[in-house]
C-alpha cells in the first residue's frame, strides 16, 4: 500500500513541475519584476524571511522590511517611516490570510497618518494575479514549472 501512495505522490509532483505557467502567473512575475523600475524610492513590507527570499528570487531589488521582528509595532512603523522618507512609496505585501490582512490594515493606517504613500493598487493587482494562493512564500512554486524563469541571485 505504501508503495502505491509514494508512486502517486511522485507522479503528482512531476505533473506540477511539467505544467507551464498560466497567464496570471506570467503577469504576476512581470508585475514583481517591474516594481523597481516603476517606483522610485520603493520600500516593500513582508511578513517573514521566506517572503523576502521569494521576492528577491523574482528579481525585486528594493529594500524589504519584515514584520516578523522583535520590535513592537509602533517601533516597526517608525522604522518604515524613517526608511521611506518623505518621497518614499511603500508596498505592504503581507499575506492575504486573516493575519496578513490585519497587519496590512494596521501598518497602512499608521503610514497614512504619517504621510507616507502606500501602493494599494499594486497590492490589489498582485492579489488578483495570485489567484488561489494566499501566502507570498507560496510563489516559490513558480520556479518549479517547465517554463519558469531562473531565480535571480541577489
Amino acid at each position: 500500500m505504501r508503495g502505491k501512495a509514494e508512486i502517486a505522490r511522485t507522479a503528482a509532483i512531476e505533473l506540477r513541475q511539467s505544467r507551464r505557467l498560466t497567464e496570471n502567473e506570467r503577469a504576476l512575475i512581470e508585475t514583481i519584476e517591474t516594481l523597481d523600475s516603476k517606483y522610485q524610492n520603493l520600500l516593500v513590507i513582508v511578513e517573514g524571511k521566506r517572503d523576502a527570499t521569494v521576492l528577491r528570487s523574482l528579481g525585486l531589488k528594493a529594500p524589504i522590511i519584515k514584520t516578523q521582528t522583535r520590535l513592537p509595532r509602533y517601533k516597526l512603523v517608525e522604522e518604515i517611516v524613517a526608511k521611506a522618507g518623505k518621497d518614499g512609496q511603500v508596498l505592504i505585501l503581507t499575506d492575504f490570510d486573516k493575519k496578513g490582512r490585519e497587519i496590512h490594515k494596521l501598518i497602512d493606517k499608521e503610514l497614512q497618518l504619517s504621510g507616507v504613500k502606500t501602493l494599494k493598487r499594486e497590492r490589489r493587482i498582485i492579489r488578483k494575479y495570485m489567484d488561489t494562493w494566499i501566502c507570498i512564500e507560496q510563489l516559490v512554486s513558480l520556479f518549479k514549472r517547465s517554463d519558469s524563469p531562473e531565480p535571480s541571485r541577489y
